[in-house]
């Protein structure tokens, strides 16, 4: 039993090592977590002594990494993680504060890479601008979170606070440097488009101009889009060309939701969305696997467009542009 009780921790520790960012150290993390000295955590990184049932959650809690898949493998029954949020403005800067932290942890790990199923345009593209990164929080603030000091304000970026600015600013920076693949639908873009059609048809604008900035703005994005699937690199805005980190497919599927697979080390962890634009996050191997297979299954359906297949690409973006002028003259006419 003791034997089986040490080969459970060993896997655990692995896990948990390899969740970590490279600049970390294990010993002094885990020895300030559990308070102890950090011979005590060596004892039990080697083993030596076992972890206790509050240790142990403790642990799954600061790391964010699951304990069942390494106890039994239990298909029916998976643990997730996720940031609960409410009306209130100051949690949902902590969980721009902890997506950023999610992104950075994959942007520095070695072998990192973001598989993307992407029911709606990947949240970090929006945040290439300051503009659209406030319409975007406002929007989830007022429509999506209902917090009360936006109830009765229409648009206005300078509501928007910039830490929150800033902090989506560094997620699009650190998922810059991941080594991604992002599959889309020609439908995509539509919940975003949706957003600007409501606010304008519910006057939460101040004037059409508003509205329509926004839709330039969306054309402005697209086309950044358009230039990193067409160097299959990221890092185009920053201009950098030379490594290439980018895959963008095409699918004539219908995705149905946002679906994330993130490598971070030798560790997977399985991302969904959940209330429009929050994300729970797991490391369930029987989860992830299975995510994994969607994907996968997803990728052999689609299309790639990025580098290669200009033809495809082009006729691709046309496809998302033109849904974005048929709103603008909708707007424009109304």
């Amino acid at each position: 039993m003791e034997n089986k009780s040490k080969i459970i921790q060993e896997l655990f520790v692995q896990r948990v090592k390899s969740a970590l960012a490279p600049n970390v150290s294990f010993v002094d993390e885990l020895a300030d977590l559990l308070q102890v000295s950090n011979d005590s955590a060596y004892r039990r990184i080697r083993c030596e002594t076992l972890f206790n049932i509050e240790e142990i959650s403790l642990i799954c809690k600061h790391f964010r990494v699951s304990f069942d898949p390494d106890v039994q493998h239990m298909s029916n029954k998976v643990t997730f993680d996720y940031l609960k949020l409410d009306d209130k403005k100051e949690n949902f800067k902590l969980w721009l504060s902890f997506i950023a932290g999610d992104v950075k942890k994959i942007g520095t790990s070695i072998n990192n890479q973001i598989i993307y199923g992407a029911d709606d345009v990947p949240l970090w593209h929006h945040f290439f601008d300051k503009e659209l990164t406030a319409f975007k929080l406002f929007y989830w603030l007022k429509s999506i979170l209902n917090a009360p000091e936006f109830a009765d304000e229409n648009y206005n970026p300078a509501l928007i606070d910039n830490e929150m600015i800033e902090s989506a600013s560094e997620m699009l920076r650190n998922y810059n440097e991941i080594n991604s693949i992002e599959i889309w639908t020609e439908d995509t873009l539509n919940s975003n488009l949706k957003q600007v059609e409501y606010f304008f048809e519910s006057g939460f604008f101040n004037s059409k101009q508003d509205a329509l900035r926004l839709c330039d703005l969306y054309l402005e994005e697209l086309n950044l889009v358009l230039k990193k699937a067409t160097k299959s690199s990221k890092l185009v805005a920053v201009g950098e060309s030379g490594r290439e980190n980018f895959k963008l497919y095409k699918s004539e599927v219908m995705i149905g939701n946002n679906s994330i697979l993130a490598n971070i080390g030798s560790t997977k962890i399985a991302y969904v969305s959940n209330n429009t634009f929050n994300m729970m996050s797991t490391t369930s191997a029987d989860f992830v696997h299975e995510n994994e297979l969607w994907l996968n299954n997803l990728l052999r359906k689609s299309t790639l467009i990025s580098g290669v297949g200009e033809k495809q690409r082009n006729q691709f973006f046309r496809v998302l542009r033109d849904k974005v002028d048929v709103l603008k003259q909708k707007i424009q006419l109304a």
